[in-house]
């Protein structure tokens, strides 16, 4: 049969078949309003047959009844591509879209949760208890703050040396750039169900970033911060459903929050002038350019 010749009907419903490039299930033809219904791991509907897939339609309608009765206490926006989780806490439900419009999850199910900065615990929840991890990521931050200081004093000091070359762009010391990873880059998280047709899930949230032009370790512990309390309410969210009478844990928490203190560096008064006086020379032809960048790049350490 061509890929524009004319199909059966749908053998589970009846309906037509779509002549761009339809489904199938064990070599037939689905239309699109069955296939639509279908939301499980990549790998159960890639080995799923038609008598599984009918299956799975008797627990869609059972799902749908839980759709139904959704209503959402609470709305988590999660991850670089905006992933929403919706809660119910009333009814112990959850979902991971916007809406109540893909599988709903009952708390039940849900065995267990973890949530990690790159691959570091910072939570892990199940039946046992919610456990919180200590966090280094704010001591690893205040840590990089000497690198930091050094990164914007050679910055003021470029953006001197383009003053004294008259507004010029000075092309013997370009303007710095602060390329340096940053503690952690993700929070992953993994939640692990006992459910017929979802094993996991994943899904991501990028770390903060530090500014690249103007790193700052205040912002980024801020910044770090905020995105703590969002991981607590989904951490929260998660409990409500799932675990509610399970106790809290926490592990070699210290401190592990303690902000950062603000470090400034003295700007390089000497080295300035001393190249000030070095270009008054090579204004003056007494020394040439090439002996006043080799003395500069000397003055500057570079």
């Amino acid at each position: 049969m061509g890929l524009f010749s004319k199909k059966p009907p749908c053998p589970i419903c009846g309906g037509k078949i779509s002549w761009f490039l339809p489904s199938k299930i064990e070599g037939e033809y689905i239309c699109d309003t069955c296939h639509n219904k279908i939301d499980m791991e990549t790998n159960k509907e890639e080995d799923l047959t038609m008598q599984g897939f009918r299956e799975y339609l008797v627990f869609y309608d059972q799902n749908q009844l839980l759709k139904g009765q959704f209503v959402i206490s609470q709305r988590i926006d999660f991850g670089f591509w905006d992933t929403k989780i919706i809660f119910d806490y009333q009814n112990k439900l959850f979902c991971m879209s916007k809406n109540p419009d893909k599988t709903v999850f009952e708390g039940k199910q849900l065995k267990s949760f973890t949530i990690k900065e790159n691959s570091t615990p910072l939570f892990e929840g199940s039946a046992a208890g919610i456990r919180r991890y200590a966090s280094t990521v704010p001591e690893r931050a205040m840590a990089m703050a000497p690198q930091i200081a050094q990164y914007m004093m050679n910055r003021q000091m470029a953006r001197a040396l383009d003053k004294l070359d008259d507004g010029k762009q000075n092309r013997s010391a370009p303007m710095p750039y602060f390329d340096v990873p940053e503690p952690f880059q993700v929070f992953n998280v993994e939640l692990h169900f006992d459910h017929p047709y979802w094993t996991v899930i994943k899904c991501d949230m990028d770390g903060p970033r530090f500014n690249n032009n103007c790193p700052d370790v205040n912002d980024y512990i801020r910044s770090y911060q905020r995105s703590i309390e969002e991981i607590e309410k989904l951490v929260t969210a998660f409990k409500t459903v799932a675990f509610p009478e399970t106790p809290d844990q926490s592990i070699g928490l210290g401190a592990a929050g303690a902000k950062a203190v603000h470090t400034t560096t003295a700007f390089p008064v000497d080295a300035i002038e001393e190249i000030k006086k070095y270009k008054a020379l090579m204004d003056e032809g007494i020394i040439s350019q090439q002996e006043f960048d080799a003395k500069k790049r000397q003055l500057l350490g570079i």
